[in-house]
């Protein structure tokens, strides 16, 4: 395998490295240097959601789904009952997690690659009163589509339901704007779009919703109202933090204010574009509409060329010896695959993944050829493989 690893993944990601060089100081996780690296974090967070002072930003150590946890388990009460949207692997997850800990849910259902339905979560809410919360991927990372932010938080609004927004792969290139678009709970991480190593995420909470009435923790490490507390009086976290984690997320952070969010999803946006065009050409199309697909990461298929998740095995295998990494599973249910667009990726490596994938498309053409009179590299020219 080369040696030079190249992440087109969609998170963990290539890091800057100044941003890798930040986690080379040891500090004191009670020190007051470490509580102002937190403090700064928050604010940072905050001011990136657009966030005013009636929001307030709670970290918590570990991936994603630690934080996705810890909501879900903070906020909805024995009673509650949340509608959860799903139209992927991502919206599936949750249903995991509430099932496990035996809370109330309801599920709108897409296929991958479709939108998740505005009209029929509106019959839903007006159909059933005791749901109490909506929940929704913002950025579906299994497929790169957008789901609308705007429409389901302002329906939720409008009928009453608290609204949680899993906004993983959104939060740093989507522009989000808490004044024009309001939630009450967006979970995301470090390890995507703000361009920071894996370990902390994070609530951005409405205020209103942190009160001992409004909460029913069921851990102790996932307690958000417990952890907000901790933060408000010492500016301390309760449990050991990644110290190192925090000083990349820091620095990442204020890399991404001054690249500005729209500046962040214009350079993804010309990596995708370059991308899709690229692989477009040798058969590949992406599964999700171009109106509806983001710049953070494409989901491509092709049944003649990757039809099943050996040929996929074999595709990646292909990659991984050149040093290239692409999500390194096949979702069976919409024959696709994964490629990222986000973090510190390089032109010339999207140049050398298209090299590979070429190699790969025509060593797979080889026995189509040589029973047709065609071979690989023609049918490539003429647009044929499918």
């Amino acid at each position: 395998m080369s040696s030079f690893t190249r992440l087109l993944t969609p998170g963990p990601l290539a890091l800057a490295p100044e941003i890798k060089a930040c986690m080379q100081t040891d500090l004191g996780s009670r020190d007051g240097v470490f509580r102002q690296i937190t403090l700064d974090i928050r604010r940072m967070i905050q001011t990136v959601a657009g966030a005013g002072p009636d929001y307030t930003v709670i970290p918590v150590q570990g991936s994603g789904t630690f934080a996705i946890e810890a909501a879900l388990t903070t906020f909805l009460k024995p009673d509650d009952k949340v509608l959860v949207c799903v139209n992927g692997v991502y919206g599936e997850l949750v249903l995991k997690i509430l099932a496990r800990h035996g809370l109330g849910y309801a599920v709108v259902r897409r296929p991958v690659g479709e939108p998740i339905p505005v009209d029929e979560v509106e019959a839903r809410l007006r159909a059933d009163p005791s749901i109490t919360h909506l929940y929704f991927v913002h950025l579906e990372t299994t497929s790169g589509i957008l789901n609308p932010l705007q429409q389901l938080t302002a329906l939720a609004h409008r009928r009453g339901v608290v609204t949680m927004v899993d906004s993983m792969s959104a939060f740093g290139a989507i522009e989000i704007d808490a004044r024009s678009t309001p939630f009450d709970v967006m979970l995301a991480s470090g390890n995507k779009c703000i361009e920071a190593p894996p370990g902390i995420a994070f609530a951005i909470v409405r205020r209103s919703l942190l009160t001992l009435g409004g909460t029913a923790a069921r851990t102790y490490s996932l307690d958000l109202l417990d952890q907000w507390q901790g933060f408000e009086s010492t500016g301390e976290w309760r449990c050991t933090p990644p110290t190192h984690v925090a000083q990349a997320l820091h620095a990442a952070l204020r890399a991404l204010l001054r690249e500005g969010v729209a500046g962040r999803r214009e350079r993804y946006a010309a990596i995708c574009t370059y991308l899709v065009r690229g692989m477009s050409e040798l058969g590949f199309t992406p599964i999700v509409a171009p109106e509806l697909q983001s710049p953070v990461c494409v989901a491509f298929r092709s049944e003649r060329l990757i039809p099943d998740g050996t040929a996929f095995a074999s595709y990646y295998r292909c990659l991984r010896a050149a040093g290239l990494f692409i999500y390194s599973k096949f979702h069976a249910e919409s024959g696709s695959f994964r490629v990222g667009c986000i973090g510190q990726i390089r032109r010339e490596w999207v140049d050398d993944f298209l090299d590979e994938t070429t190699s790969f498309v025509q060593a797979r053409l080889l026995p189509f050829a040589a029973g047709s009179g065609r071979t690989a590299p023609q049918q490539l020219s003429q647009g044929t493989v499918r």
